[in-house]
């Protein structure tokens, strides 16, 4: 590499010793400056930025160490090299714990050893200079990926995290690292274990490919996808560490959801339009024998359940009828936190579980039938009280996902006892005990938005869906 065009300082107070260094590196194509004192090299140094400092430590105004010192202050990747009279040892590591990149002694037999020498400081400085420059790439490219890039150590603890933690979990990093347990403790309960022993296995098969739930630092889940990049043998200590990613892949499972909630929907319209179909005139047949029957033998018993059983499918098929009736909207801006905050205080007296409340500040308002939305909630909330029998925590949350706007109840039993399940049950006309949720769930339909839940043993999670700011159609 050619530094021809580089600029070297020598602070010598020898005017033959300066003028010898000077000559020979000048006639070697370095620009050189040269300065009797170490307050005139200093000045010289401020102004001429040299790339490379030659200094003695025995100047007559200063000490050479703390002219190093004060060129180190200045601007710390520049190499200075001792050349100096003093051949003692201790000298030479004073000057080295000080900062120096090199160290020669006077008088100096051959000036190309000189020049060699300034030569290799100079390399190592570009070295430098070009590790530093990649580092930095690596650095704005590892902390603005779009995805967390993690590195974990076998006790699970986390070795490195890169920004975009916040941005996605909202944890400092900072945070992330002093907390040994942050990983695995933020992962949902129902996969903990599981991605326990799926981060344990990577360590000896470098190979991670999971998908799971971790909770927000808001406290909503999140679904996140880990997938391990590379095992290495890194950190202060040396040891194994899996280099992988952690993705957010919440909002594509959102809207995988919603397309499937569509297409069920779809489905239980068809099937309950063509159910009332086939069933409503052979119904109204036999409901009608079954009154004139009644009629002739009032004390048949077989007349009276004929006739009770057939009172009860048109009570069904009536329900069915409602419920794939569409129901008039009337739409207005609603706020949603407002909305939920109302329905909670007026149901304050029916909620005995503990109430956890994180809505989200920044969500926007949207435009939907108010009173329909009231209803929804008043009956969801209803739901999930249900579920839980005894002693637990209700957390009721909002958040904005790919457009839409997304409320969760979620509540969990505390003192083990199961929590009810009504499955599917609950989006199909056909159940009295699900009536009031099932209407709910069909005017949320009319409002264009979607209901799912999921539940474990000791937990229920409802979550409704409603479209950003828009306006209904009729």
């Amino acid at each position: 590499m050619n530094f021809d065009k580089a600029k070297i300082l020598s602070i010598e107070d020898e005017p033959l010793v300066r003028m010898s260094i000077l000559n020979w590196l000048e006639d070697s194509g370095y620009t050189v400056f040269g300065a009797e004192t170490g307050e005139e090299g200093l000045k010289l140094f401020a102004q001429k930025k040299p790339d490379i400092v030659l200094l003695d430590m025995g100047l007559p105004d200063k000490h050479g160490l703390d002219v190093l010192r004060a060129i180190l202050r200045m601007e710390a990747t520049t190499p200075v090299i001792v050349v100096s009279g003093r051949a003692e040892i201790f000298d030479a590591i004073a000057a080295f714990k000080a900062g120096a990149w090199d160290y020669l002694t006077k008088p100096i037999d051959h000036m190309d050893m000189l020049e060699r020498t300034v030569v290799n400081c100079l390399e190592r400085k570009n070295l430098r200079r070009e590790v530093a420059q990649a580092n930095q790439r690596y650095q704005r490219l590892v902390q603005n990926v779009p995805v967390i890039i993690f590195s974990l150590r076998p006790d699970l603890s986390v070795d490195f995290i890169n920004d975009v933690c916040l941005d996605r979990l909202g944890y400092q990093p900072a945070d992330v690292l002093r907390d040994k347990d942050w990983m695995i403790q933020n992962v949902l309960r129902d996969d903990r274990e599981r991605m326990r022993q799926a981060f344990l296995k990577a360590f000896e098969t470098g190979k991670l490919e999971e998908n799971f739930k971790f909770r927000h630092k808001n406290g909503y889940i999140m679904y996140m996808s880990g997938r391990c990049i590379h095992l290495a043998y890194s950190g202060s200590d040396g040891g194994k560490r899996i280099q992988g990613t952690l993705n957010d892949i919440t909002d594509r499972l959102f809207l995988d959801k919603l397309l499937m909630q569509r297409e069920k929907l779809n489905t239980i319209g068809a099937i309950s339009n063509q159910l009332a179909h086939e069933i409503r005139n052979p119904l109204m047949a036999l409901g009608g024998f079954a009154r004139m029957l009644e009629k002739k033998h009032p004390e048949m018993e077989e007349a009276r359940v004929i006739l009770t059983e057939a009172r009860r499918i048109e009570k069904l098929m009536k329900r069915i009828s409602d419920y794939l009736a569409p129901l008039p909207v009337e739409p207005e801006p609603c706020q949603i936190n407002e909305l939920l905050r109302k329905v909670l205080d007026d149901l304050k007296g029916e909620i005995q579980l503990e109430l956890v409340t994180r809505f989200d500040k920044a969500l926007p308002d949207i435009v939907s039938d108010r009173a329909m939305l009231e209803d929804i909630f008043v009956a969801t909330l209803r739901g999930v009280l249900k579920s839980v029998r005894g002693r637990g925590l209700l957390g009721v949350n909002t958040r904005e996902i790919a457009g839409h706007v997304v409320c969760v109840f979620d509540a969990q039993s505390q003192d083990g006892t199961p929590i009810e399940d009504y499955g599917d049950d609950m989006m199909m006309p056909f159940d009295e005990e699900t009536e009031a949720i099932t209407a709910s769930f069909k005017k949320l339909k009319d409002l264009g938005g979607n209901f799912s839940h999921e539940r474990s043993s000791e937990r229920v999670t409802f979550a409704i869906s409603l479209p950003g700011a828009r306006t209904h159609d009729g």
